[in-house]
């Protein structure tokens, strides 16, 4: 078994799980809830502050076979493979 880095073996799974950026995981949900996904998306900040996990999840949620209230159902096989890195 390889070793895991902590914000790997941490990230969140869903926008609820992310800490300190509610203003940018309400926007994406809201959006998402609306089905008016912008056609680009870009996440910029300082280093450590959440910008691959959201863009994760938010690939997730717009790929996902059976979204729950803007946040990917974790159980389809859309979400299964980009959350394993397969996608």
């Amino acid at each position: 078994m390889g070793h895991l880095t902590l914000y790997r073996a941490w990230r969140p799974a869903r926008f609820a799980d992310v800490v300190g950026q509610a203003h940018v995981t309400r926007t994406l949900r809201n959006a998402l809830r609306a089905g008016r996904i912008g056609h680009a998306y870009l996440f910029c900040g300082p280093r450590g502050t959440g910008k691959t996990s959201v863009a994760k999840i938010l690939a997730r949620a717009v790929n996902c076979e059976a979204p729950e209230e803007g946040e990917p159902c974790g159980r389809c096989p859309a979400c299964a493979s980009i959350a394993s890195g397969q996608a």
